[in-house]
């Protein structure tokens, strides 16, 4: 018998059915506020009674060149001559016939993925800013998410070119070429083991990352799906690279041992995420040693669910102080109350969308415990495992973006632009809030420098 506590998957199925699954307008227009304006032009808006007057006498007083008139916003589109649009601005707003002037800001395309089921993941997708992050970050393929769990459908559709190919690892040659401790680990590796496999699973071999149970690939799915691609879902990371470490066999059980491994595996190829969307029912210092080790030797940031149990104890190990704790919001009367089966603790960090989340499964488990989506690889589900993988492609998102984050700083700028939620019954079981995308990547970039660090 193993004597290694026993792992359990933090997943509540709560299936839902005839959702309406629409396409969506693959772009719209928003200001972009931060982005530099139209240099030459302002924006004028006159007081009613001056709107009549003809553009050499406006031109005059203005002080620039009538392009354009809205007659509808009594404003007109003026070019300037010597002077900068925010020099304009603070002359114009002193004259007394000019109600409000602003500069011409540019427009920019907001990234509406076009995938047919993106529609089910709008609404929660808005709540947390992802179409505006994706304006600033769709994420780098040298960016690795190793997502600990029951492995990879490696022939998704919608996952094609978003799993990690190890180059320097000779496929079924039954070595490891590349002595990273795995053999034959061409697009991960596994490490569920004859002791502790339940006797009904196959056991695999250590290259091979099959996924047998479908959490591996429905979490996967929600990093890094393929976005605007025909078909299915979008990730929310769509353009990191996740590493499948097989740790669950195909009951979602596997030992504190196994999930050791495996961690240390992913930090040890380069994975700057960990997504662990798996919980324990008992404490393991050998576990607990290899996430500090992850944590302090190779800068890993580790995410993980809080657990499904609703009570006010988050589960190990997502409560240890190396691990950046996720717990689930939404309720179906509510986006942005605690979902009634997210645990909560003090050591939770902040909250992500964790209901009715839709992603990508293996098809051959359409009909074995999940409730597939028009007869298609994707299925609806809920619970904090679906709610950490929100955050680790955020996480991935940040990395992206400025390479050089340490795992404290991409939790402090993801805690502080976070949106903090109503806590009426459980108060602080969204730690900073619910995690704002757009917000958290607007923080300004640091580089790594012979002076020090600077500031862009």
């Amino acid at each position: 018998m193993c004597l290694m506590p026993r792992i359990l998957i933090a997943a509540v199925l709560l299936f839902v059915l005839g959702l309406p699954f629409l396409h969506q307008n693959p772009q719209r227009f928003q200001p972009d506020l931060e982005s530099a304006a139209m240099q030459d032009e302002v924006i004028v808006r006159l007081h009613p009674p001056f709107t009549s007057l003809a553009d050499e006498v406006l031109e005059s007083r203005l002080g620039g060149e009538i392009i354009d008139r809205l007659p509808e916003l009594d404003s007109l589109r003026l070019r300037l001559t010597g002077e900068t649009p925010a020099q304009a601005v603070t002359r114009l707003a002193r004259l007394p016939h000019v109600e409000m002037a602003e500069p011409n800001h540019r427009l920019s395309a907001t990234v509406i993925p076009t995938d047919p089921f993106y529609s089910a993941q709008s609404a929660y997708l808005a709540l947390i800013q992802a179409p505006e992050a994706w304006d600033v970050e769709l994420g780098l393929d040298s960016v690795l998410v190793a997502v600990l769990d029951s492995g990879l459908d490696l022939t998704h559709p919608d996952l094609q070119g978003r799993f990690w190919t190890n180059p320097l690892e000779d496929e079924d040659n039954r070595l490891d070429d590349d002595n990273n401790g795995c053999v034959d680990d061409r697009h991960g590796c596994s490490f569920v083991s004859e002791e502790s496999i339940d006797s009904s699973c196959t056991e695999p071999a250590q290259g091979l990352v099959t996924d047998d149970n479908g959490h591996g690939t429905f979490v996967s799915g929600i990093i890094a799906a393929q976005a605007s691609n025909g078909i299915g879902v979008s990730g929310v990371a769509p353009g990191v690279t996740v590493v499948p470490v097989k740790i669950l066999d195909c009951k979602g059980g596997g030992t504190a041992v196994e999930a050791a491994q495996g961690i240390l595996y992913a930090a040890r190829i380069g994975a700057r995420v960990a997504n662990i969307s798996f919980g324990a029912d008992g404490e393991s210092v050998t576990l607990a040693t290899a996430i500090r080790e992850a944590y302090d030797r190779y800068g890993m940031v580790i995410i993980a669910a809080t657990g499904n149990e609703g009570g006010s104890r988050v589960t190990f190990p997502a409560r240890l102080p190396q691990t950046i704790a996720v717990a689930s919001s939404g309720t179906p009367a509510d986006p942005s109350a605690r979902s009634p089966f997210s645990d909560w603790g003090p050591e939770v960090s902040f909250a992500a969308p964790g209901l009715n989340i839709i992603s990508t499964l293996p098809p051959e488990f359409c009909s074995n415990g999940w409730q597939c989506v028009e007869g298609q690889p994707y299925a609806v589900s809920s619970g904090t495992s679906f709610a950490a993988p929100i955050a680790s492609a955020l996480a991935a998102l940040l990395i992206s973006h400025t390479p050089f984050l340490t795992p404290e700083q991409v939790r402090g700028i993801i805690m502080s632009t976070a949106e903090p939620l109503p806590d009426v019954t459980t108060p602080n079981w969204d730690g900073a809030g619910r995690i704002r995308m757009r917000d958290a990547l607007a923080q300004p970039r640091f580089y790594l420098g012979a002076a020090g660090i600077a500031k862009q």
